[in-house]
């Protein structure tokens, strides 16, 4: 099976949304996250990442150092040099949900500390060439959701709209097991 098939097919694979509820395997699971970055222009939407061969995520358009809030509740690993994704905090949610934000210029806050919804837990990065910025190629950050089963998904499924698919990158995602940048 290509990629792009197991692309195609996840929607179904993995859950659908509506109305701010996650829908898998049958059960509802109400998510309590909001899309931090709603009033910032997508400037890479889930299916342009999906056509360039990337794993998805959303991007959003903004300068470097603009707060980035924590999405919801939960407690943040900070992930430096995270390979394409640069500088990379993740946010663990009681649920096992995890949002993530890539390209980051600044982490705020140290390993295991808890936040709450709307709380800063960095600042956006992403300038060519900038420490922490990983492959970007102008400011933006880089945002997705990933299950409790490692599945990267689009957040705005949730919210509203996207798709998903499985977890296959080097990349960390918050979780043990190999850094790229040690």
């Amino acid at each position: 099976m290509s990629r792009r098939t197991l692309l195609r097919g996840s929607v179904s694979t993995f859950g659908l949304a509506a109305g701010g509820v996650l829908f898998s395997a049958g059960t509802a699971r109400a998510l309590d996250i909001y899309n931090p970055f709603s009033a910032y222009q997508i400037t890479g939407s889930w299916q342009e990442h999906l056509d360039r061969g990337s794993l998805g995520g959303i991007d959003y358009g903004m300068g470097v150092g603009t707060a980035l809030p924590a999405a919801g509740a939960g407690v943040v690993i900070n992930i430096p040099y995270n390979g394409t994704g640069g500088h990379t905090v993740t946010i663990t949610h009681s649920d096992g949900y995890r949002t993530q934000y890539m390209h980051l210029s600044e982490f705020l806050l140290p390993d295991g500390t808890s936040v709450g919804k709307g709380d800063i837990v960095g600042r956006s990065g992403g300038a060519a060439g900038a420490p922490g910025s990983g492959s970007s190629t102008g400011p933006h950050v880089h945002w997705h959701l990933i299950t409790p089963g490692g599945t990267r998904v689009n957040p705005l499924n949730y919210l509203g709209g996207g798709g998903g698919l499985p977890k296959t990158s080097t990349e960390q995602d918050g979780v043990p097991g190999p850094v790229m940048w040690q």
